[in-house]
């Protein structure tokens, strides 16, 4: 892409500071800059293929409401899950969203490969994975990983896909049990039992993240961890370009259908797109940014691209 290029050519040519004088796309400079400077790679990320093909709601919608993104054949349905205590109504607590929620299900999934356990600690180990993407679990932000973890354990998936006259439904939960702190628990409580705060990944949802998991690059992760569409962008990409075998044309409608539903015209998702997210993404996979992605007026055009890190073996 023309504009990633361009930045990457400012901050070699005249350093960070210099680049940002000569040029009207700071955002974009900014994390070019710290991407290119970023020498802690980390270790692979994961995240399970039908993740980088389907997304979450960018922005909280109503707690009582499901989230429905259709992408081709296939139709995502995200139900919200109740909290239900003793002598208390039952509440809705929501569907994920936001890139704190994309963040956690990437740690739930990278650490259970990892381990090659089910079983997910949410305490010392994730907050020094948020550390890494310079992110901080406890704290003020506390509250809101505790509200996304408690999404995504109590959620439901539904895949619903049709084929020649036939249709497939398949109902899947992410989190078979977890063990989650209320909000009333006092800070001291949270860190003197932060070990104690965990889930078990549901057997379905890790055999299938074993068998098509998508590796990541945590050092990309870090650098666009503001934006949840970002995220999806990237990954979509990780997934996508590194298998395509002929120059493949994805009009505007079905991006817009993918990553841009909350957006109600195509015209103001498509400016949104172009402007900021695509070229954050394409910033923090350069390879893709050279050769792998070109945007016309029909929509883009993928050609094969090396991942961004390389397949390893998960045995």
């Amino acid at each position: 892409m023309r504009e990633v290029q361009e930045a990457r050519k400012l901050v070699e040519e005249h350093g960070r500071l210099g680049a940002i004088a000569r040029s009207d796309s700071r955002g974009l400079v900014e994390i070019v800059a710290a991407y290119g400077a970023d020498e802690e790679v980390g270790i692979p990320s994961f995240l399970y293929s039908g993740w980088a093909m389907t997304a979450l709601p960018h922005s909280k919608i109503p707690d009582d409401e499901a989230w429905r993104l259709e992408n081709g054949q296939v139709v995502l349905l995200v139900e919200p899950g109740r909290r239900a205590a003793p002598g208390k109504a039952d509440e809705w607590v929501g569907v994920p969203y936001g890139p704190t929620a994309r963040l956690i299900l990437i740690y739930l999934q990278t650490e259970a490969l990892r381990t090659g356990s089910r079983s997910v600690e949410l305490g010392g180990s994730m907050n020094a994975w948020f550390k890494r993407l310079d992110k901080k679990a406890g704290g003020n932000s506390y509250n809101l990983v505790r509200q996304q973890a408690e999404r995504i354990a109590t959620c439901r998936l539904t895949f619903h896909s049709e084929r020649n006259g036939v249709r497939a439904v398949r109902n899947q939960s992410i989190v078979e049990e977890g063990l989650l702190f209320s909000a009333s628990a006092t800070h001291d409580e949270r860190q003197s039992s932060m070990f104690s705060e965990g889930v078990v990944l549901s057997e379905g949802f890790f055999n299938s993240l074993r068998e098509h998991a998508v590796p990541l690059e945590e050092r990309a992760i870090r650098h666009i961890s503001h934006s949840s569409m970002a995220i999806d962008v990237y990954c979509w990409l990780a997934y996508r370009l590194h298998s395509i075998r002929r120059p493949t044309p994805i009009p505007w409608p079905a991006l817009h259908r993918q990553f841009g539903p909350s957006y109600g015209a195509l015209g103001a998702f498509k400016r949104a797109f172009l402007s900021k997210v695509l070229p954050a993404a394409l910033a923090v996979y350069p390879e893709a940014a050279e050769k792998g992605v070109e945007v016309t007026d029909k929509g883009l055009i993928l050609r094969y691209t090396p991942p961004p890190i390389a397949p390893k073996s998960l045995a």
